[in-house]
């Protein structure tokens, strides 16, 4: 395989991790915790559809640039903690793995934010995979399985959640295969 290209599981998961990120949003905010407009009137949902938009287009600095204004605004609540994840996105893909990793655990700590554990998971098993660090395996199996029991919950998940279900539980169930002692 060329360097810079992707297999078909790599894509499924970039693939797979955009539409999440762009459809998901769950659950109200923290007890008290408020998301209002930002000085310039956008609303956060906005924002946060624009990044996305924006990460899908490859335009990395206009995609930060929104999840920006949402933590700004609205950084312990649920439209926050996927700004982190969005942004833990964007860093990944601009190089900065480290800064990758604190945004989704950022995103996990604000409210268990489930598309989190996935991102975590991935980039995790990534550096597994790059440096044998077994803490890493262990950290990324443990993110996985969280995710997968996200998926595999009898309750209501989001639509676009629903339709790739089976996909991203093959996807998640291959990588806990991997990660496995």
């Amino acid at each position: 395989m060329k360097k810079g290209s992707t297999s078909n599981p790599q894509r499924c998961a970039v693939a797979c991790a955009a539409v999440l990120a762009a459809a998901l949003s769950f659950g109200p905010a923290p007890a008290g915790a408020q998301c209002a407009a930002t000085s310039k009137g956008d609303l956060p949902r906005v924002l946060l559809q624009r990044g996305e938009r924006f990460l899908a287009m490859g335009k990395l600095d206009a995609a930060r640039a929104n999840y920006a204004r949402v933590i700004a605004v609205c950084n312990a609540t649920a439209e926050g903690a996927e700004a982190h994840n969005d942004l833990g996105v964007v860093l990944a893909r601009s190089g900065d793995e480290a800064a990758a990793l604190a945004e989704y655990e950022t995103a996990i700590a604000i409210d268990g934010y489930p598309l989190a554990y996935f991102n975590l998971g991935k980039a995790l098993r990534d550096r597994f995979r790059r440096d044998g660090v077994d803490a890493d395996r262990e950290r990324a199996h443990d993110a996985f399985e969280v995710f997968a029991a996200y998926l595999r919950e009898e309750t209501a998940l989001p639509s676009v959640v629903s339709f790739q279900r089976d996909e991203l539980l093959e996807y998640v169930d291959a990588a806990l295969r991997e990660l496995a002692r």
